[in-house]
């Protein structure tokens, strides 16, 4: 683990001697062995929380990112004005991790089918993105465990896999979700993730961006090289067809392991009159006199 002299706050071309030692080797286990505890402790306390509850932590973390995502903009674009003189365009909110931002906000805080959708896509596609950030943390290739650069990330690829978890050990995704997540639940979150593609294809291809993976597939194993061979032989066009593929197919297969969580759904049709009272509860059992059935439920 680098231990070289520098500050939390340097950036990655102000510290010097560091080339990236930390990438793979023991930061990177260390953060893996620290987020594995977090949500060991963090799951089992918050899974019997109402459905409600869920959807206010989800909001508050779609703010609190929102503006840490802004934050880290504002202080990488200062050292890129100043060391080089221009924008670093990636710094465009228009990757795959990105979209954990509004979906958080509309998951905590919208209404109807757009919060049934970005909370499907934080259950699917935000774990996705986490993980696959996660186990090889491209933030260690420019900066030291103990720096601002490689925190923002540890913690923006964290918090991403840690609530699409909640939503599904509560069964906050949708009412009545019971064990594991439906396949149309998938679906709608592949559905909002097309839309953000929809935006992120036409950008990558005419301004030749990678935003998502879509034109060139950069760093995705052995896909890479397909997707290099099809550039070549002047079939770049079919590069977005086969990374949506591979995005379906991880977000299927987040669908079949979330089988493995017996998710706790607490919201109930009971009126909360009846809890406790054996008498309303019979009334609520059979019908309460003088109401229609409609009114009861």
């Amino acid at each position: 683990m680098f231990t070289g002299d520098y500050g939390f706050f340097d950036y990655k071309y102000n510290i010097e001697g560091y080339t990236g030692q930390d990438f793979g080797g023991l930061a990177q286990y260390l953060y893996l062995g620290i987020c594995a505890v977090l949500l060991g402790i963090l799951l089992p306390c918050l899974r019997k929380s109402s459905p409600r509850r869920v959807r206010r932590i989800v909001g508050v973390t779609g703010i609190f990112l929102t503006l840490l995502y802004l934050g880290k903009t504002a202080w990488e674009t200062f050292y890129d004005l100043q060391l080089n003189g221009a924008f670093n365009w990636y710094l465009l909110p228009l990757d795959s991790c990105s979209i954990v931002m509004p979906a958080a906000l509309l998951a905590g805080f919208g209404r109807g089918r757009v919060r049934s959708w970005a909370a499907a896509w934080l259950a699917t596609g935000g774990i996705v993105g986490g993980i696959a950030t996660m186990v090889r943390l491209n933030a260690f290739r420019f900066y030291p465990f103990l720096s601002f650069g490689a925190f923002y990330s540890m913690l923006w690829h964290f918090l991403m896999l840690a609530l699409g978890l909640l939503l599904i050990v509560t069964g906050a995704v949708e009412p009545g979700q019971g064990r594991g997540l439906r396949a149309a639940t998938v679906n709608r979150g592949y559905l909002f993730h097309l839309i953000f593609s929809a935006v992120v294809i036409p950008v990558d291809f005419i301004f030749n961006f990678d935003f998502m993976l879509y034109r060139d597939l950069g760093g995705v194993p052995i896909f890479e090289s397909v997707a290099g061979r099809l550039s070549a032989a002047g079939l770049r066009v079919l590069n977005p067809i086969l990374m949506l593929a591979l995005y379906y197919l991880a977000f299927r297969i987040i669908w079949v392991i979330s089988k493995a969580f017996p998710a706790r759904n607490r919201e109930s049709k009971r009126p909360p009159a009846a809890c406790g009272d054996p008498v309303l509860a019979s009334m609520v059992g059979r019908g309460a006199p003088g109401l229609p059935e409609e009114e009861m439920k």
